[in-house]
């Protein structure tokens, strides 16, 4: 595990935590982070990633506002911190810090068999990769507002698994039946619902993680990534 400088073609760097696989011809896999930078939580799962077979790469997406965070999400000002720097993202320029992290790690690996992944913010985040980057498929963790995004999506998004937990209150049933009558309509999507499950229930240590909720969907990620990495 270490980290390295992407160029942003800005003249500029951004940091980004690399953790490689055991073999360097393993896909790649983007992993982009909650709201929390690349904290603890990201870097367990960045060393994760990489022990199922992927060549992992996590960019520290706040670097254009306070670069370098490491938030404790049990810390409300903290919290709230987070909040702040992701209503402040530009989706034009966060896509473009996402392809610059591809294309680096592109380089780094020397192929294109790349995938992405994210949480929370980060799944959101992804499913926007997966309309607008040359990423073989995408997987989304209790992405927010997915309601709102899907419907601007074209149909020839990258294939995409989304996680959604039953007791998340950001994504109440009436908001889960938007997500998943659009997921129905594309090709190769597809919802899995986390029952008894809260938001965040995956992040490593947290409030409201459940090891055998995160297990299975872990396994089930890695089957969908192995489909379309293999």
């Amino acid at each position: 595990m270490n980290y390295v400088q992407i160029p942003t073609g800005q003249g500029q760097t951004m940091k980004a935590l690399y953790v490689a696989a055991a073999d360097k011809n393993a896909p790649g896999l983007v992993l982009i982070q909650e709201i929390f930078g690349i904290n603890g939580a990201m870097q367990k799962l960045a060393q994760y990633w990489a022990a199922q077979g992927f060549n992992v790469i996590c960019p520290d997406l706040f670097w254009r506002q306070e670069p370098g965070l490491e938030l404790n999400p049990t810390n409300q000002t903290q919290f709230a911190l987070g909040v702040e720097l992701m209503q402040n993202m530009q989706d034009s320029e966060t896509l473009a810090d996402l392809e610059a992290t591809r294309s680096f790690l592109a380089k780094q690996i020397g192929h294109q068999n790349i995938a992405a992944q994210g949480y929370c913010m980060g799944g959101r985040l992804v499913v926007l990769m997966a309309a607008h980057s040359p990423i073989r498929c995408a997987i989304s963790y209790y992405g927010v507002g997915l309601q709102d995004l899907l419907p601007t999506l074209p149909a020839k998004a990258a294939p995409t698994l989304l996680h959604i937990a039953e007791l998340d209150h950001y994504v109440p049933s009436d908001v889960r039946k938007v997500i998943e009558a659009n997921v129905a309509e594309r090709a190769e999507w597809e919802v899995v619902l986390h029952e008894g499950c809260d938001h965040a229930f995956a992040r490593p240590g947290g409030v409201h993680f459940v090891e055998s909720a995160a297990q299975q969907a872990n396994a089930q990620s890695l089957a969908f990534l192995q489909r379309f990495t293999a």
